[in-house]
């Protein structure tokens, strides 16, 4: 991983979920950006720093997978998980079928929060070249 603290953009309409994610990962030794819906996580991610993205499914507005193909439209774009509550396989297919990184089923109590650190923790690493980090 790299010396800075690794920055995830995540993205996810439920408020409560996304202060879990934040303080579990930050503890982890990440940088937390959240963004309430895929047009305000593409704004954020237009203005730079992010190394990781965390996407949800299920929003108003962009779902998960519309935000993914235009996330994934900007040159070097940073890698995507892809976490949603849907048990539905269909859209991890979906979703690893249309680019990316990796696919989670999150819970409401934060349960996920330790495959998410381990997931990001290898895009980001990942992301790491022989030039350094992106």
């Amino acid at each position: 991983m790299t010396t800075a603290m690794p920055t995830v953009l995540y993205i996810d309409d439920d408020e409560a979920l996304a202060r879990l994610v934040d303080r579990g990962l930050t503890r982890l030794g990440f940088n937390v950006v959240h963004a309430a819906s895929g047009a305000q996580g593409l704004e954020r991610l237009q203005q730079g720093g992010i190394d990781v993205i965390a996407l949800d499914q299920y929003m108003p507005g962009l779902d998960g997978l519309e935000t993914l193909e235009r996330i994934l439209a900007i040159p070097s774009a940073p890698p995507v998980v892809f976490v949603t509550a849907s048990q539905d396989s269909a859209i991890a297919v979906t979703a690893l079928k249309a680019g990316a990184a990796d696919y989670l089923v999150k819970d409401v109590h934060g349960d996920f929060i330790p495959l998410l650190h381990v997931a990001v923790d290898k895009r980001d690493q990942a992301s790491d070249g022989p030039q350094g980090p992106r």
